[in-house]
């Protein structure tokens, strides 16, 4: 199945294309290109208040409705426990994404960057490294000739937009102004994981002396007016470096790196 001007997301968990990249897959979406994201883990260890039986159904709905506000085609979910990546073969993983990038055969590849520093979470780094050796490998016939006996061939992936906690030679802001909204909205659609959000940083506030006033505003459910307040703030932080009013950042890489720039008159 190869998609239209394809974009492949290769994510570690339900929100994280929302929170890094929300408003980039709705320009692009808007654009004419179709999305399919594959979300790795099941989410089962992201609650306080949830049992794995209830948060992985509901965390899949949630991804669901974000990915009609964004519009991405399809949402591949491939249910490897959350948080354990770390015990998950690399090349495992890798030989599961090359077989997705032959399937889909996108354009652009959306995923977290396994050099930024300072990511505490397995799963990001897990994800991050296997998704950009496979974009290495995925169009070298010799790594895992075995799918074109099921009539998958080797692929090239022109783009790659890496996403980060922590962006380190961030090379691209992308102007997101029209879609802050619809970001906004499709986070939102992740309730589970804005709830967990907000406790989590009002155990952190609590823990180092914060007000009672300031504790109050913590309201786990009613997180939109501060989620807002936030996503605005930030995306503007990032949009500013750009001339833009709100923006996301990436480490860009096109195919070929600097030689097909040289090619280009780049």
């Amino acid at each position: 199945m190869s998609l239209q001007n394809g974009v492949l997301i290769l994510a570690p968990h339900a929100d994280d294309t929302e929170f890094f990249a929300g408003g980039t897959v709705a320009k692009l979406v808007a654009e004419g290109h179709e999305v399919v994201e594959v979300i790795v883990t099941n989410n089962e260890r992201g609650t306080f208040e949830l049992t794995p039986e209830r948060i992985i159904p509901q965390s899949e709905a949630e991804a669901r409705a974000a990915a009609r506000i964004l519009g991405k085609k399809d949402v591949i979910f491939l249910n490897y426990s959350d948080g354990m990546l770390s015990d998950v073969p690399l090349n495992e993983l890798r030989e599961k994404f090359i077989r997705l990038i032959r399937e889909f055969r996108p354009r652009i590849v959306i995923t977290f960057d396994p050099w930024a520093p300072f990511e505490p979470h397995p799963d990001h780094r897990q994800v991050a490294f296997a998704a950009v050796e496979a974009v290495s490998f995925a169009h070298m016939p010799l790594f895992h000739p075995e799918h074109e006996k099921g009539g998958l061939k080797p692929h090239l992936v022109t783009e790659q937009y890496l996403i980060a906690k922590a962006p380190v030679h961030a090379n691209k802001v992308v102007d997101i102004t029209p879609y802050i909204d619809k970001k906004i909205e499709a986070l939102c659609a992740h309730d589970s994981q804005m709830k967990l959000t907000i406790d989590d940083l009002k155990m952190a506030m609590e823990a180092t002396g914060a007000s009672s006033e300031v504790l109050k505003m913590l309201d786990r459910n009613n997180y939109r007016g501060l989620l807002n307040i936030y996503i605005r703030a930030w995306a503007q932080d990032v949009g500013k470096k750009a001339g833009f009013e709100f923006g996301e950042e990436f480490r860009y890489e096109m195919a070929g790196g600097p030689a097909a720039a040289l090619a280009r008159g780049g």
